[in-house]
């Protein structure tokens, strides 16, 4: 059973954890309505994080670049990594609300849009190589 003093905690590095997440995934501020939900979620899952889940989760909070290099690699690698389930978990709770409907509903497009996705893919390709041997690097580090 939690105390009241790492409920605390848990829920105040849960809040931080979702708060990152949000700049990652839509590059927007989150609201006190999905923290909280985010904070129940994370009670709820229970999630028991490995060594490694715990070091790929503190290089990913360090900066919006390494959380999408990680990433990335985490998806060719571990696509059912806990941490990647709470990426999703964060992912849901924001398509879910009202708040950021905006981000999740198609829009117009122009043709410069076609260079912008051309420039998106190719990045998320490089993304994708270079996390592929930065968690490889990581998994030997935990072994």
């Amino acid at each position: 059973m939690l105390t009241d003093d790492r409920i605390y905690s848990a829920d105040k590095f849960y809040s931080m954890e979702a708060e990152v997440f949000t700049a990652y995934l839509i590059s927007s501020s989150l609201r006190e309505r999905e923290k909280k939900l985010y904070n129940k979620a994370m009670a709820h899952l229970d999630l028991k994080l490995s060594n490694f889940d715990k070091e790929i989760l503190k290089r990913m909070m360090k900066s919006k670049t390494n959380m999408a290099t990680i990433d990335a690699g985490l998806a060719l690698i571990k696509p059912t990594s806990l941490v990647r389930r709470k990426l999703f978990t964060m992912l849901a709770i924001l398509e879910a609300s009202p708040n950021y409907t905006s981000y999740f509903i198609p829009q117009e497009y122009n043709f410069s849009y076609y260079f912008k996705l051309a420039f998106t893919s190719f990045r998320a390709v490089f993304r994708a190589v270079v996390g592929f041997f930065l968690v490889k690097k990581i998994e030997r580090k935990c072994i």
